[in-house]
């Protein structure tokens, strides 16, 4: 990213994606999410998945890897049975001097990609200024800067034009580096072939790769003490190579000497902790990091550290944790205004923020955990949701 220009993203709106008709996420620096099974959370990772597999390899393959856009869209009932999907984020940009200043970028498509009756439409739009926002109808590129770029046939041009623009760039960055994360112990203990990527995996798999990358640094001095607070007796952990294959080393301290432990030998929540830490001092920064059911494998007492460090590091990343864990959700920084409810209804997911009444209850002996453990955590009136249009921004944001 252009060092001029910093990005934080703000909101994820889904248009017609999965179970989501119209909703949008606001995002806290640090967000929780709670929802029943089959409320629509898996539908929020993917929604991420997607927009970052679009701009970092094709639109085309995003659909392709989900076995079409049909199965992506939300299957509506009536006459309009393939309404538009689309998928938005919306950031806010600080450039160098201080100016702030709100923008929108994402997709919508109308109809089926796999005929010649689909419309694509892909926008950026700056609120307060508009230099440096365009709008592209299938082949057609508006951009509001003197910028040549030809919009390929069915996928997005944001990756082309990211090459024109500082702006654009940097918008671009902050979409590919969205990340949502359901970490697999048993793929985080598994042996890979060695391989270059720092990205972590959705599931974890090459963790000792993306470990092999901050080994000696101050990130992974703060992931062993932070693993050692999960696991007692943890004082190392390494990536070692043995035979092009990655393996994973554990130091535990023990009576009589140091223990030297790999990946099979240690607990399902250790590892889970490992991937959680690594996907939060990751290089590059997330902009977007989204941890599914934080609490799997991991032992009540050690969730308080896992949050604590999600906190730590939610001023470089936006930082999203969904549980149903009421010992996770007792912690103190759950507060009300961080909490998002995702809700199944009538066909439908909806995203809702807690009602002021509630908000407001929220204290350290009626926490968020005790709400919901009690039946007592009680939704707005209303979802969260846009407006028609998917890339209109709110004229009361500046």
């Amino acid at each position: 990213m252009a060092d001029r220009i910093r990005v934080t993203a703000d909101e994820l709106r889904l248009k017609n994606f999965r179970a989501f008709a119209n909703a949008r996420l606001s995002l806290s620096d640090l967000t929780f999410l709670v929802g029943r099974n089959g409320a629509g959370k898996s539908s929020l990772l993917d929604a991420i998945d997607f927009l970052r597999e679009a701009t970092s390899t094709s639109l085309e393959n995003a659909i392709d890897r989900r076995g079409g856009v049909n199965k992506v869209r939300r299957a509506a009932p009536g006459r309009d049975r393939r309404p538009p999907l689309g998928l938005a984020i919306v950031m806010r940009l600080l450039f160098a001097g201080g100016m702030c200043r709100t923008a929108i970028y994402g997709f919508e498509l109308q109809g089926d990609p796999n005929n010649h009756h689909s419309h694509l439409r892909e926008c950026l739009k700056i609120f307060g200024g508009g230099a440096g926002s365009f709008d592209r109808k299938d082949e057609v590129f508006e951009p509001t800067i003197n910028a040549y770029v030809s919009p390929p046939s069915g996928n997005l041009v944001l990756p082309l034009a990211g090459r024109a623009d500082e702006l654009w760039a940097a918008v671009l960055e902050t979409v590919r580096n969205l990340r949502a994360y359901e970490f697999s112990p048993a793929h985080i203990a598994a042996v890979p072939e060695i391989g270059e990527r720092t990205t972590l995996a959705r599931d974890g798999a090459n963790a000792g790769d993306v470990l092999k990358s901050i080994e000696g640094s101050d990130d992974h001095r703060w992931i062993v003490s932070r693993l050692g607070a999960i696991t007692a007796g943890i004082v190392d952990v390494r990536a070692e190579a043995l035979l092009g294959r990655r393996v994973l080393r554990f130091v535990q301290r023990a009576a009589g000497g140091d223990l030297q432990l790999d990946a099979s030998q240690v607990s399902q929540g250790t590892l889970r902790g490992l991937g959680i830490l690594l996907a939060l001092r990751q290089r590059p920064s997330p902009s977007v990091l989204l941890v599914d059911e934080v609490e799997n494998s991991v032992h009540p007492s050690a969730l308080a550290v896992l949050v604590d460090a999600a906190l730590a590091s939610c001023q470089q990343t936006r930082v999203v944790l969904t549980s149903h864990s009421p010992e996770l959700l007792g912690h103190p920084a759950v507060r009300g205004d961080r909490v998002r409810v995702i809700e199944w209804r009538e066909g439908t997911s909806h995203i809702f923020r807690l009602s002021q009444a509630t908000e407001e209850a929220v204290n350290e002996i009626d926490t968020v955990g005790w709400m919901l453990s009690s039946n007592a955590l009680w939704t707005g009136p209303e979802p969260e949701s846009g407006g028609e249009d998917l890339f209109a921004l709110d004229d009361s944001v500046g």
